[in-house]
């Protein structure tokens, strides 16, 4: 039986709610571990012309952790299990690929919460999720307007 969540992060105070929302709800079952999940955007192909490829994997190895070590800190404060991981990619993609990997539960995010209509005309990433993934998905939206709360 699939235990392990995956919560997918992109740093930003929604991530870190549904972080919050993990720890203190109970959703993670027993024996069950957090994968936080931080999928960065490939830099396009002509930045290797002109930078080497060590310095390119520092750079996204120095990104990811930025992301990823606010959202575990969450976690690692309530004592929830956790590991953190990072992939290059279409984030939708990297989502529901990790998610089959893993044999997840389920898939946690963020929502950022700015409308139907605004999602439908510009896309979302829960929204590609979503569309991705037989897995279930949680997404926690932000309360009131300071989503840091």
């Amino acid at each position: 039986m699939a235990k392990d969540i995956v919560l997918a992060t992109d740093g930003s105070a929604y991530s870190l709610q549904a972080a919050r929302y993990i720890a203190q709800s109970g959703l993670l079952p027993e024996g069950g571990v957090v994968r936080v999940l931080y999928v960065a955007a490939s830099l396009p192909s002509q930045v290797g012309r002109f930078v080497d490829a060590q310095s390119i994997r520092d750079w996204y190895d120095e990104e990811s952790a930025k992301v990823l070590e606010p959202t575990a800190e969450v976690l690692r404060q309530a004592g929830v299990p956790h590991e953190t991981e990072s992939r290059i990619g279409f984030a939708p993609q990297e989502i529901t690929r990790y998610a089959d990997e893993v044999d997840a539960h389920m898939i946690v995010m963020g929502a950022h919460g700015r409308g139907v209509l605004l999602d439908a005309v510009i896309g979302s990433v829960a929204g590609r999720v979503l569309a991705l993934t037989r897995r279930p998905v949680l997404l926690i939206q932000h309360q009131g307007d300071d989503p840091a709360q």
